[in-house]
């Protein structure tokens, strides 16, 4: 008969797969059952047990409720591998036949106990960091608890202090509305005066309106030929337009003669410019004579030539051509009767 516990096999009437953990009798029960611990959903969704029944432990899992017990020739109707194990359903299996077994058993038990150990050491250590977590908010509680007794009191005292100003406050509105009541009466006995005031000033300004309305018309009619008399002279007194178009007629011929003389000037001074070159041109051709008396004339300078004639007028905003100075312009000319 070959070994049987931990074989991956088929569970009957579903599609997944579970491991033979226990194969034997089961007290109470009639006939060989197979203890199988079952593998993925099908753990969830048909597993009956941890590996017990009536209290007595035949076999440990790893996930709880995953474990279930079927007749072991149901097991082995839907899985051939154990159809040649020769196992008999009226005998259980021999301490011999389940030594590995029990090998087993004691490996998954050993390993259940560490992580048991480790599961402990890591609850123990997660226990003591929620006690500290929870020493802290009880004692954030407390202070808290404290303000909040602080607070209330605060509160209170300023309710009462409150309701203090609010009656006085009110006793002080009651007595503005009174005063307001007292006001109110005298402004419309005063609108009532003004009212009354007004309408006699009315009648006394209609009064004068007729009585003065003859005196005025009479003099509002000399006020006016005054008027008339006066703007006349002003406008007789007025240059006309035909005076001021002959003016400026004579300044347009003035500017014209002007503009005429400087450029016979500019022509001669350019003449000049020409004939003190060439004259200095022949000074220095002809050499010089040594003379030894003492009465030597002294020898004239070179006249200095601009290199660019230069406009008098030039940067200057008031220029007057006529007279050649700044300070006004040519129709303004102080000096007109100077130079013409």
């Amino acid at each position: 008969m070959g070994d049987v516990i931990g074989t991956k096999v088929a569970i009957p009437g579903a599609s997944g797969a579970g491991i033979i953990r226990y194969v034997g009798q089961i007290q109470g029960k009639i006939g060989t059952f197979a203890g199988v611990e079952l593998l993925g959903t099908l753990a969830t969704t048909r597993g009956k047990n941890s590996g017990s029944v009536d209290g007595i432990q035949y076999f440990q899992v790893e996930i709880p409720k995953s474990g279930l017990f079927l007749p072991y020739e149901r097991l082995k109707s839907v899985n051939p591998i154990l159809a040649n194990t020769g196992l008999s359903s009226k005998a259980p299996l021999t301490p011999a036949n389940n030594r590995t077994y029990q090998n087993v058993r004691n490996s998954m038990i050993n390993e259940n106990l560490a992580k048991s150990e480790d599961l402990t050491i890591k609850y123990e250590s997660e226990i003591a960091e929620l006690q500290r977590a929870l020493r802290e908010k009880e004692k954030r509680l407390e202070n808290f608890n404290n303000q909040r007794e602080e607070w209330r009191a605060a509160m209170d005292e300023l309710v009462a202090v409150q309701q203090e100003g609010i009656q006085v406050y009110e006793d002080r509105i009651e007595e503005l509305e009174n005063e307001n009541k007292v006001q109110q009466e005298k402004l419309d006995n005063a609108n009532a005066s003004v009212t009354a005031a007004n309408s006699k000033i009315k009648e006394l300004e209609q009064t004068i309106e007729n009585l003065l309305s003859e005196k005025v018309n009479d003099v509002q009619i000399s006020d006016t030929r005054k008027e008339i008399e006066k703007l006349k002279h002003e406008l007789e007194s007025r240059p006309r337009l035909a005076d001021l178009e002959e003016l400026q007629n004579s300044l347009d011929e003035l500017e014209s003669i002007y503009q005429e003389r400087l450029n016979e000037k500019d022509a001669i001074i350019t003449k000049l410019q020409v004939e003190r070159d060439h004259l200095s041109h022949e000074l220095y051709s002809t050499p010089v004579v040594q003379q030894s008396t003492a009465d030597d004339s002294p020898q004239e300078l070179p006249i200095y030539k601009a290199a660019k004639p230069t406009d008098p007028s030039q940067g200057k905003n008031d220029w007057c051509g006529l007279c050649e100075r700044d300070g006004h312009s040519s129709i303004n000319c102080p000096y007109e009767n100077d130079i013409f």
